[in-house]
């Protein structure tokens, strides 16, 4: 092996070997599975190694593949950070920025942000993946990705960016029509709107006990924060919702809050990133992301 350009086929790897199949991972970059396959090939013909066992029954990484997606994800961000360092040596970012988080999260709190971006640094591209699913910024190649809840992922840098309670809300026209409940044992007189997991309405479930449970009527169960917040504002129902889903519109009127959380639970909203040293594109969008949130928090 004489040079490294080899490298070039490392993020294709990492997808795969990621996914676990050439399809799954050519679905997700656009890309049809014979060019993914051919990816694999050269960078098997550069490092002289196969990385991969293929069958018909899926692949599998060989213990050279093992050790390459150990060491292949830290040296494309040592790459990044590198091209990021000398970006920033310019008064004009660039390069392409990807951030994952919550769907509604991203919508409500990142999507607004873009516009900006783009005009003040067109060389700066954003790759958003909104996703219920627990991304892993260094196996991926994010950025960033924003999480709730405590984190224990120790490999990772953490940047604590607002927190996160919960609030039981409805419309004043639902209030006008079913009246305020007194207290969780007056929920069963009412309409809920429920998040659905599995066989059980979870955010209720963890404060109301079973046989209050089974007396509640569910109008609507539903797993997107969203959809539950517009359900919320159309009159449906009580909404058991995040501060920062419903606290705009409780400051506005537009929704009231009609009980307190019993558990008193807050959780951290954390910035989670790969590498100590914060590229310069980064700290643009954490920058933005702030001033759009407000210090403190506008749901606040």
């Amino acid at each position: 092996m004489n040079d490294a350009r080899y490298v070039e086929h490392l993020p294709i790897f990492l997808e795969v070997a990621l996914l676990g199949s050439f399809s799954a991972a050519a679905r997700k970059l656009g890309m049809v599975p014979s060019s993914l396959v051919r990816h694999v090939d050269a960078l098997e013909s550069a490092l002289g190694a196969t990385v991969f066992i293929r069958s018909t029954r899926g692949l599998m990484l060989t213990d050279a593949g093992e050790m390459l997606q150990a060491r292949a994800a830290a040296l494309l961000a040592d790459i990044t950070d590198i091209r990021a360092e000398l970006a920033s040596l310019s008064d004009m970012p660039q390069g392409t920025l990807r951030i994952s988080c919550l769907p509604t999260f991203g919508k409500t709190y990142i999507l607004p942000l873009l516009p900006t971006l783009a005009e003040r640094y067109p060389q700066l591209f954003v790759e958003l993946d909104l996703t219920e699913r627990q991304t892993d910024p260094t196996q991926e190649l994010l950025d960033a990705a924003i999480r709730i809840g405590e984190q224990k992922d120790s490999g990772l840098y953490a940047s604590r960016i607002a927190t996160q309670r919960w609030v039981m809300c409805a419309s004043p026209d639902y209030l006008a029509r079913y009246g305020q409940p007194a207290d969780l044992n007056a929920l069963p007189e009412h309409r809920l709107i429920a998040r659905y997991h599995k066989q059980q309405p979870a955010c209720w479930a963890q404060i109301l006990n079973v046989p209050l449970m089974s007396r509640c009527s569910m109008v609507l169960r539903c797993d997107d924060f969203t959809a539950q917040h517009q359900a919320a504002l159309m009159g449906m129902g009580i909404a058991f919702l995040p501060n920062w889903v419903v606290g705009p519109d409780i400051q506005a009127g537009r929704l009231i809050q009609v009980l307190e959380d019993p558990r008193q639970e807050q959780q951290g909203i954390y910035l989670l990133r790969p590498v100590a040293k914060m590229s310069v594109r980064l700290n643009l969008f954490i920058t933005l992301l702030k001033q759009n949130i407000g210090q403190p928090p506008s749901w606040e």
